[in-house]
């Protein structure tokens, strides 16, 4: 009878305790999926903050916050044209139909029209570029206002995307 008795003590207990490291790894699993599922909201407020502020890109934790910025608003963006020198007159009618628009160089630069009507003509894009105002990634994020193609560059063989939003 004794050893009947301690067999079931020992059956309860083991069953406390596999039930607590299962009751554990749950919480664990939810504590993790909390915080990925914040890391990843917050990851996308990225778009909206920026569109809001650009200046809200220097507190991105990551590596390269533009290409971060970039695949979020692939999928954000209500539109996302490819930028040359061919097309830019196009793109440039097309963001006037839109409240924000985005233009990123490669993964290193940047920059969100802030004046579609103040603008000034370049002779290397061959139309009147707008002001803007955006980051150049020299190492750390360097930030810079100015008409658009004094920041984007001359047009080359660069991959240029714009992003635009309603």
């Amino acid at each position: 009878m004794k050893k009947i008795f301690t067999s079931i003590l020992l059956i309860t207990i083991l069953s406390c305790n596999s039930g607590n490291k299962a009751n554990n790894d749950a919480e664990k699993d939810n504590a993790s999926t909390t915080k990925t599922e914040t890391k990843t909201s917050s990851e996308s407020d990225i778009v909206s903050k920026f569109l809001v502020d650009t200046r809200t890109l220097e507190s991105i934790k990551d590596n390269n916050p533009i290409s971060l910025f970039q695949k979020l608003a692939e999928t954000k963006a209500s539109e996302v044209l490819t930028v040359s020198k061919d097309n830019i007159k196009a793109v440039l009618s097309s963001a006037k139909e839109y409240r924000n628009c985005v233009i990123i160089t490669g993964d290193h630069t940047i920059v969100k029209v802030t004046n579609i009507s103040n603008c000034k003509p370049s002779a290397s894009w061959g139309v009147c570029m707008p002001f803007a105002g955006g980051y150049i990634k020299k190492g750390e994020l360097v930030f810079k206002e100015d008409y658009m193609n004094n920041i984007i560059g001359i047009p080359d063989s660069q991959v240029r995307k714009a992003y635009l939003f309603n």
